[in-house]
């Protein structure tokens, strides 16, 4: 702690544990007044709410952790920058969201949803027609998404054009946020989707598709390093102005950072004449690989969740499953591995109305183009290499709303 002065500490927070125990995390008041600051820039920028009457339904998890009471925090504050703000805060409950939408929404200009992309997906593809003529705005974070979900979400709020009108936050319990959307990240994503060299010039690799945020050096510094150095992953490493204070700090993200002037002699190198606009000249680019510490590992490569995610989203079987999914690696008495693969079905949907085996072959495809290693390995060991997939009714065992899913776990 600075000066080893516990005072300092304005807030306690627990992160969520999807990756073991949670931890407890101070914030004090320089904390809360960049939050802040941060939160300003997307809802001027995004969501236009310093001049339209906005309501924010905030749908993170509400009491330790920090997602809910971090945006709550944040958000109440923007009244004095100007926001024409409201805010209410019902929490990882479907029904009083939709209820509170129902209830209020007629009386805004719009309205912002916030939560886990999961979670959001679950509001929203169960929203009547009536509520989602209302003009909604989304506000994600603690995972990637694909601009395949995006789409989904952005035809499902009528709004198929205007992927602005979503926003995905970078974030962790230890440093609150690190980087955020904005409509010229959202657009240079979507981009680098479409052309594979562009994607390797400024996302890098060719697995799933990175997170790709603006940050505030001046706020959250970020650097990389190879570790260890013969790893050829760069991971980042974060210095923030906490109650305690983060000094090169590293969780293990991998990823790599742009200045905007790299970004835009990238972008006119591959023929893209796309404004780079930032919201301070001191303002870079993060592009997020991927979070090491939420991999299955299965014959020594690691599976992350938006390898599987990639398949899920296949238009054999999207309007089948909800995307959330629970894998585990296991070995049995003869040291053979396996891969399991349990997924959720969307809410109505029975059992016998899509096969395991289709699903099977849908996250195969996925994880073989997501996945380089994954797709020798298959080459290599055939059938082996496959998921055993079990399919199971929305709400069940390992799917009830909570803090954050969890898409790994450790096996029986």
């Amino acid at each position: 702690m600075w000066h080893g002065d516990l005072t300092a500490v304005g807030v306690w927070s627990t992160s969520s544990g999807s990756t073991g125990s949670p931890s407890y995390w101070p914030r004090g008041r320089t904390a809360v007044e960049e939050s802040v600051e941060l939160h300003s820039r997307i809802f001027r920028r995004s969501f236009g709410s310093h001049h339209a009457t906005t309501l924010v339904v905030v749908g993170f998890a509400m009491g330790n952790w920090i997602g809910g009471t971090y945006t709550y925090a944040a958000l109440t504050a923007l009244a004095n920058r100007g926001h024409r703000i409201s805010v209410i805060a019902p929490g990882i409950d479907v029904d009083s969201i939709l209820e509170n939408i129902s209830r209020l929404g007629r009386h805004y200009d719009r309205i912002v949803l916030t939560g886990y992309p999961p979670f959001v997906k679950d509001v929203l593809d169960g929203a009547a027609s009536a509520l989602l003529r209302h003009d909604l705005r989304v506000l994600l974070a603690g995972e990637t998404i694909s601009e395949r979900w995006r789409d989904h979400v952005l035809a499902r709020i009528g709004k198929p054009e205007r992927p602005q009108d979503t926003c995905l936050i970078y974030g962790t319990a230890d440093a609150g946020m690190i980087g955020h959307e904005t409509p010229t990240t959202i657009a240079v994503r979507r981009l680098a989707d479409r052309d594979p060299s562009l994607r390797g010039a400024v996302l890098g690799g060719t697995g799933a598709l990175p997170t790709f945020v603006e940050y505030d050096p001046d706020l959250r510094y970020v650097e990389t390093e190879h570790s260890p150095p013969q790893d050829p992953a760069e991971r980042l490493l974060f210095t923030v102005d906490s109650a305690i204070p983060l000094i090169r700090y590293r969780i293990n993200d991998v990823g790599s950072v742009l200045t905007a002037s790299d970004l835009t002699t990238i972008l006119r190198e591959h023929g893209h004449d796309l404004p780079v606009d930032t919201s301070t000249e001191a303002t870079a680019f993060l592009a997020l690989r991927h979070r090491t510490d939420i991999a299955a590992t299965f014959y020594g490569l690691g599976i992350y969740p938006d390898n599987v995610k990639a398949g899920l989203e296949d238009g054999r079987i999207a309007g089948a499953v909800t995307g959330k999914f629970v894998m585990s690696a296991h070995t049995d008495r003869r040291w053979d591995q396996s891969l399991a693969l349990r997924v959720e079905l969307r809410d109505g949907v029975r059992g016998d109305e899509v096969s395991e085996r289709l699903v099977c072959a849908a996250v195969v495809d996925g994880l073989e183009r997501t996945n380089s290693e994954y797709r020798r390995l298959h080459q290599s060991i055939g059938h082996r290499a496959e998921p055993r997939v079990s399919l199971h009714r929305f709400g069940s065992d390992g799917f009830r709303p909570g803090i954050k899913h969890a898409w790994t776990e450790a096996p029986a």
